[in-house]
């Protein structure tokens, strides 16, 4: 199945004009009708994409940061869908919408539910918002040919998002990952407690193997990229998602899982 990678920039990056090279606000597009977060550029990245909002059955939520939640966008989107807009995610957020317009689906850490065809399980991220009884969230995809781990924004593996994957992949181990890779090689920054660097995550990679999560051929791309953390040039970014076995994201890219 396909994957589309709509925007791929942390929240440093610029969106009052979206110039070339200028990454947008993350979101990522499963098929045609499943959508993960709807921040400021997500309407002009599924036109670039020559993808339609009517066709968005499914928004999935990660959390209420406004690089990946804009409530206006997300009720132009629910207006532009040929049926109700069904929004899963944590309850503090999505309570921020107008429930006349969506199929508002609050979400716990543990909870499974099947969107746009796939069987999801949510899992906790270790992430916060400026509410704290907020919990964002990262989700398993399960069906549809894909055993896909979506983990914007966070850093680590909490343990009770170890539990609850290993509870919803049985015996099989994920086939993809989408890192948080905030930090790039920005080693030891004090993102660490919430985002990523790029050795924290072959490090997660390798205990997720030896705990039979993952896959040891699965695809991972790095994904939610700061424009001050990284290299500065595309090419260098690419040597560097390459030198730690990954597929660097960039706004446009697809691919199939």
């Amino acid at each position: 199945m396909k994957i589309t990678f709509l925007g791929t920039g942390a929240a440093d990056w610029n969106w009052t004009e979206l110039s070339p090279g200028t990454r947008g606000s993350t979101t990522t597009l499963l098929g045609i009708n499943c959508l993960i977060d709807a921040g400021p550029t997500v309407l002009r990245r599924l036109a670039d994409a020559g993808a339609s909002p009517a066709r968005i059955t499914d928004l999935i939520v990660t959390h209420s940061h406004r690089d990946h939640f804009q409530p206006d966008t997300i009720c132009g989107i629910a207006r532009a869908a040929r049926r109700r807009l069904r929004v899963w995610g944590p309850p503090q957020a999505i309570a921020r919408l107008d429930a006349s317009l969506c199929d508002l689906r609050p979400v716990l850490p543990g909870d499974s539910f099947r969107a746009a065809g796939y069987a999801v399980t949510a899992l906790p991220a270790n992430h916060v918002t400026g509410d704290f009884s907020e919990q964002p969230l990262h989700y398993a995809f399960l069906g549809r040919g894909i055993r896909l781990l979506y983990a914007l924004d966070g850093a680590w593996c909490c343990a009770k998002a170890r539990h609850f994957l290993k509870r919803a992949l049985g015996a099989k181990p994920l086939t993809a990952v989408v890192w948080d890779a905030t930090c790039g090689a920005t080693f030891h920054d004090w993102r660490f407690a919430e985002h990523n660097d790029l050795r924290m995550v072959a490090d997660m990679r390798e205990s997720m193997i030896a705990d039979h999560l993952l896959a040891p051929d699965a695809i991972h791309v790095f994904d939610h990229i700061a424009r001050t953390l990284w290299p500065a040039t595309p090419a260098e970014q690419r040597r560097l998602a390459a030198q730690f076995e990954g597929i660097l994201a960039q706004d446009g890219l697809e691919l199939e899982l």
